[in-house]
């Protein structure tokens, strides 16, 4: 397996351990002094910085309020930049479902993209950063 390979590979178990809810595994996924910052809609100058161990877990755990989770991973825009650095530049649709009580549903697609700085540690890809910016939400009903 190449590196492109391998990078994508870990790209799709980084969404695949989400919504399994294995945010240990998850985790692992990144070094150890690994952060995200996370922009949301209207605010592209101001983003939530999580950094450390802890903090990603608690981030990655946050899944857990919903009944249900969908990544789709989109187009992904993989570049080598030498043998222990990379960058990704991936697109997800993540769809969350929410138990609202009452037999009610509710459904919240985010449309994000991720900017991924990638090292290699130990003949393994691992995230160094992981920034998501969250393009667009939409909010459903689901019966």
């Amino acid at each position: 397996m190449n590196d492109t390979q391998e990078i994508e590979n870990l790209i799709d178990d980084y969404a695949t351990f989400a919504d399994t809810r294995q945010a240990d595994s998850q985790l692992a996924l990144f070094t150890d002094d690994a952060k995200t910052a996370v922009y949301f809609p209207g605010k592209p100058n101001d983003p939530q910085i999580i950094s450390g161990s802890q903090a990603l877990l608690d981030g990655f755990s946050g899944l857990n309020q919903y009944e249900k989770t969908f990544h789709f991973i989109g187009q992904k825009k993989i570049t080598i930049k030498n043998e222990n650095e990379a960058k990704a530049y991936v697109y997800t649709i993540a769809h969350h479902i929410k138990n609202e009580g009452k037999d009610a549903k509710s459904l919240m697609v985010m449309y994000i993209r991720y900017e991924d700085t990638l090292i290699k540690k130990d003949n393994r890809w691992l995230f160094k950063e992981r920034d998501l910016h969250i393009d667009f939400i939409e909010n459903r009903s689901l019966k």
